[in-house]
């Protein structure tokens, strides 16, 4: 059986006369971004403190969660520069006839 997130899709107009099919599942907000690069950068920390991990390595999560959260906004401001303004409707689950 499918999970009920497959069936269940945003239809996007787009005022280039392009039609968007996508699903519900969006990415986390913002502030949940934080607390799970919060949580890595608390994690990979104690490692460190505790010697299981070098300090090249825990640069390198750093740097990866910094890098990750700049691409993100990037991404954000040229989706927001090259995409026209969308008329979105929601289209709920309709039932399986047989």
């Amino acid at each position: 059986m499918e999970p009920r997130a497959t069936r269940e899709v945003w239809i996007t107009r787009r005022s280039d006369g392009v039609t968007e099919l996508t699903p519900r599942l969006c990415p986390l907000d913002v502030g949940e971004r934080w607390v799970v690069i919060a949580t890595v950068v608390i994690c990979a920390a104690g490692f460190f403190t505790t010697g299981f991990m070098p300090a090249p390595v825990l640069g390198t999560i750093l740097a990866a969660c910094l890098a990750g959260e700049v691409v993100l906004g990037a991404k954000a401001v040229v989706l927001a520069l090259v995409r026209p303004l969308a008329e979105v409707h929601d289209v709920s689950r309709s039932p399986r006839r047989r």
